[in-house]
């Protein structure tokens, strides 16, 4: 009876390993890792880029999504941006800005292999309007979520992304912010290793009371 009930408790704690290690790799929160570049009008990408009396300054990001969810929304600090794609810093004087145009591009280092990029990067851009509005500027984006996937042998997904618009008032600092929706699952190889390790672990415990 003592050696039955040592094998059911053995036997429950090992099913629960495994449960607990299919329901972690099920998780839908995905790391993202990257940064971004900017121009306006066509020129070259880069960490930062100036239009009359606006200027753009470069991001970094690095954060988790939690619940399958992640909002790029960092403070804007020109020169050290970080967790946002990037801020405009606008001057005080009184420019025309209709009829011009930005474009950020945003290069993810994780996720790996994004459907589109290569085993390790995927860049992206979005365009957007440039036009005076309320006193400030505007900046007009695409606001249609963008939908990508990845798989790198061990777990594959996809994410949403979408821009939010910028408004900036002279002499103030804003940042681009996005947000993400993302989830992920193991590939069918791991779920399958994981799954015969935790029964051969079951089997060898078996093995074990037989023995004794």
């Amino acid at each position: 009876m003592l050696v039955n009930l040592k094998g059911s408790i053995v036997r429950a704690a090992t099913l629960g390993i495994a449960a607990a290690i299919v329901s972690a790799a099920h998780a839908d929160d995905v790391h993202f890792v990257g940064s971004t570049l900017g121009r306006f009008n066509g020129g070259a990408f880069g960490a930062t880029d100036s239009l009359l009396d606006l200027t753009y300054s470069n991001s970094t990001f690095d954060n988790t999504s939690v619940g399958g969810l992640l909002d790029l929304g960092g403070d804007p600090t020109p020169g050290a941006n970080f967790n946002n794609l990037g801020s405009f810093s606008l001057g005080m004087a009184n420019e025309t800005y209709d009829g011009n145009s930005f474009a950020v591009q945003i290069t993810f280092t994780a996720p790996f292999t994004i459907a589109g990029g290569n085993s390790t990067i995927f860049t992206d851009q979005l365009i957007g309007t440039v036009s005076n509005g309320n006193g400030g500027v505007f900046i007009d984006f695409d606001n249609t979520p963008r939908t990508f996937t990845f798989s790198n042998g061990t777990t594959s997904g996809s994410f949403t992304m979408a821009v939010n618009d910028v408004s900036i008032a002279p002499g103030h600092d804003a940042s681009i912010t996005a947000h993400l929706s993302a989830s992920q699952v193991p590939e069918p190889v791991s779920l399958a290793g994981m799954a015969c390790g935790a029964f051969g672990l079951i089997s060898a415990r078996r093995r074990r009371r037989s023995v004794v």
